[in-house]
């Protein structure tokens, strides 16, 4: 039994896609979900990188 989601993108595109594509992939499935009313997609820092409203963050001109 398949759903009709089975095959919006498969494993193959995925992996052919670039940076930019995924990047818009992951917009327009956050927009999807706030349309819907469900929590938007929180993307988080890669490990070592400051998190944007941390103090230490130097790009923060708030924290100068």
């Amino acid at each position: 039994m398949s759903s009709r989601f089975d095959e919006l993108l498969t494993d193959q595109q995925l992996e052919d896609a670039t940076t930019d594509q995924i990047d818009d992939l992951v917009e327009r499935i956050d927009k999807v979900l706030q349309s819907r009313g469900e929590p938007g997609i929180v993307r988080r820092q890669p490990d070592g990188l400051p998190e944007p409203s941390d103090p230490a963050d130097p790009a923060d001109p708030n924290t100068r």
